[in-house]
């Protein structure tokens, strides 16, 4: 842009030398050529110096103005090219209206001996291009700004790619994390739970041995405890199975909440009602792995705390987020709260995707989970 820029000023500063040169005498050819030369010196200085492109401004409109005057001819047309210099820096509005209304006065400074027609033609040149220069500059100016905004999007996107990444890595660590608790969990049922009752069925069945022979009816009540026992035993290894076995669509809705209600409502006796309101769309596995387990842990507690019969749970889509408010109508604690280990954890996971967990209690207890929505 600068090289074609030199071009065009040094043909309007050659090409008006060149015809203007029949109205020189031939005695002033060696100070007129030495003129031009220093024109297009002028104009190169210029564009080499672009700090003092003010100072060679005003000497370029000095200098034209002289040559053109004395020398007559259409060497007015140098001035043009200092009008187009001054357009180069893409000056502000009263930047340019400033350098337009110097040249128009140079121009008919160096005019105003010749016809009236001339300069009135020249003045109305000058003003035309004065004004398409600025309109070029403005249209340039929009396009660096389109330009700009173009990167800045396409840096927003690398961002947003970057954070889609990192998300999609959080969640495929959340799920392995969630899938070593719940191993563990089952590990820790079969030793406690499972292990605890097998030992007392193998105690009761060396007593009710021994009791065969001494006292037939207490044997035979040690027996019917012990099938009751072995018919506990089989009902926790096959919830235990349940949640070892891939079952298919089952197994790929692990944390999904409607299951969670079937299953709280059939495990511990209560009422549970489950609702959506709003827009539902799809969630990250993160986050309906934090619902999940915050919904389970809300609905335990209402049960051993609050002694709850009835639960409901409410999820609700907002524009920017999504909320879970669990409430039940056990008894509602009388001392200020205190969050234990429980609660402890709901906060923890809600910090990790900046989330936040409240609880208030009017004439029920109720706990809320608020998540927000990546885009919303």
């Amino acid at each position: 842009m600068n090289i074609l820029l030199y071009r065009i000023r040094a043909l309007l500063v050659a090409v008006p030398s060149v015809i203007s040169v029949i109205h020189v005498s031939p005695s002033f050819y060696a100070f007129y050529t030495a003129c031009v030369l220093l024109a297009l010196l002028l104009i190169k200085s210029s564009s080499l110096l672009p700090k003092f492109r003010n100072l060679l401004l005003a000497a370029e409109f000095i200098s034209f103005a002289w040559f053109s005057h004395t020398y007559g001819g259409v060497l007015f047309l140098l001035l043009f090219s200092t009008l187009i210099a001054s357009f180069r820096g893409r000056p502000d509005r009263m930047y340019s209206i400033l350098w337009s209304a110097i040249g128009l006065t140079a121009l008919i400074a160096c005019l105003q001996s010749r016809d009236p027609q001339l300069l009135l033609t020249a003045a109305l040149l000058w003003i035309t291009s004065a004004a398409i220069l600025y309109a070029s500059k403005e249209y340039e100016e929009k396009h660096h700004q389109i330009e700009d905004l173009y990167e800045a999007l396409a840096a927003s996107h690398a961002e947003l790619d970057a954070a889609k990444s990192r998300m999609q890595e959080y969640a495929m660590q959340v799920e392995y994390q969630a899938q070593i608790e719940e191993r563990n969990r089952i590990a820790k049922d079969i030793h406690d739970d499972l292990g605890h009752r097998l030992i007392r069925v193998k105690m009761m069945s060396e007593a009710a041995l021994h009791l065969f022979d001494a006292d037939t009816v207490r044997a035979r009540g040690t027996v019917e405890q012990i099938r009751d026992q072995l018919q506990d035993s089989m009902e926790l290894m096959r919830r235990t199975v349940r949640r070892l076995a891939a079952d298919g669509e089952k197994d790929i809705r692990r944390y999904a909440l409607d299951r969670l209600v079937e299953e709280s409502a059939a495990g511990l006796g209560i009422t549970v009602n489950f609702q959506v309101t709003g827009n539902p769309r799809p969630l990250y596995p993160s986050m309906e792995l934090i619902l999940f387990k915050n919904a389970q842990e809300a609905i335990t507690n209402a049960v051993r705390h609050g002694k709850a019969t009835s639960v409901t749970v409410d999820l609700d889509f907002l524009a920017s987020s999504v909320s879970l408010t669990i409430a039940n109508n056990g008894s509602l604690p009388e001392e200020p709260i205190e969050a234990g280990l429980g609660m402890r954890g709901m906060r923890e996971r809600m910090a990790l995707i900046g989330g936040r967990v409240e609880w208030t209690k009017t004439d029920r207890f109720s706990i809320t989970t608020t998540l927000p929505l990546l885009g919303g």
